[in-house]
């Protein structure tokens, strides 16, 4: 996280920032195991962060990360309370790639969600979301 903005958030498994450019960027922890509890505690966090705005996000994870499938069903039914408004997220590996298509595939989020294997090419596709 190079282009880090003076003020970071952590939770149990997310660091995030939003950058000088008005992205935002999520990183999993490694080993993390993302459920509904820590799925609303980030949200909470992303909120305060931005200040509700809405804000293009680039994701990334670390090793061994698990979104269990309870957050991944919640992660519909609270994209309406959420301020981020398209999520680029990059991935490292065919596991977390097939993961992202499965959740574009099944969930249809309503926000614009792109998958990619470049973390800068994914920032470029965020600058078109800042308001």
């Amino acid at each position: 996280m190079n282009d880090l903005s003076s003020y970071v958030i952590e939770t149990s498994c997310t660091l995030v920032y939003v950058n000088q450019n008005g992205i935002g960027h999520m990183h999993f922890k490694d080993n993390a195991t993302f459920d509904i509890v820590e799925q609303m505690e980030h949200l909470e966090a992303i909120k305060k962060l931005t200040n509700n705005k809405k804000t293009p996000f680039v994701v990334t994870a670390g090793e061994n990360v698990t979104i269990t499938k309870d957050a991944r069903d919640n992660a519909i039914l609270i994209e309406d309370l959420s301020p981020v408004c398209a999520s680029a997220i990059v991935v490292q590996n065919i596991a977390y790639r097939l993961l992202a298509e499965f959740y574009i595939k099944i969930q249809k989020p309503k926000q614009p969600y792109k998958i990619f294997t470049d973390r800068e090419k994914a920032f470029e596709w965020c600058k078109q979301f800042v308001k």
